[in-house]
């Protein structure tokens, strides 16, 4: 439970007007950087490191990540207006999202789109602040034989992989 009042003390750091203003600033200009075609949230936020130098680390991580985070709503919001996803992970919202649009229900589809991307973000955080402590325990105790099975699944899987796809016509 000491994650949890970790997280709790965090958020405590995290809602102050300065920086929920830094929040709202960074999802502005993440919408925009996902929309921009080829740009992408990790271009955008690459481009965004300078301005944080004169930050302090609190604020900098608060801006970066939540431009990320309006990076990835952005790339939605052109799935859904025009099918032409602005982001890799937002292609599954073209199956949805643009035929609520054509069906005269963008603000509906927009909406869904931003309460599942702050509400999918909000709990993933909870859950790896919860799990944490677990997993790092449980990687501790990895040892040579471990690393070595980890390392074989992976070159298994790429073998097979690489059989498989010669086989197709």
């Amino acid at each position: 439970m000491e994650n949890f009042s970790l997280l709790m003390s965090g958020l405590g750091t995290a809602l102050t007007p300065f920086h929920i203003a830094l929040m709202v600033g960074g999802v502005l200009l993440g919408l925009v950087v996902g929309v921009l075609p080829g740009l992408g949230a990790p271009n955008g936020v690459s481009l965004m490191i300078p301005l944080t130098f004169s930050l302090d680390q609190t604020s900098a991580i608060i801006l970066l990540s939540s431009m990320y985070w309006g990076a990835l709503f952005g790339g939605s919001t052109t799935s859904i207006l025009f099918n032409i996803p602005g982001e890799p992970s937002s292609v599954a919202t073209t199956f949805d999202g643009y035929p609520i649009a054509q069906g005269g229900e963008a603000t509906r589809a927009l909406t869904l789109a931003f309460m599942s991307t702050g509400s999918g973000a909000l709990l993933g955080a909870v859950v790896i602040t919860l799990l944490a402590g677990w997993a790092a325990n449980f990687a501790l105790r990895f040892g040579a034989p471990e690393y070595f099975a980890v390392y074989f699944l992976a070159f298994a899987a790429f073998v097979g992989m690489a059989a498989v796809r010669r086989s197709r016509p």
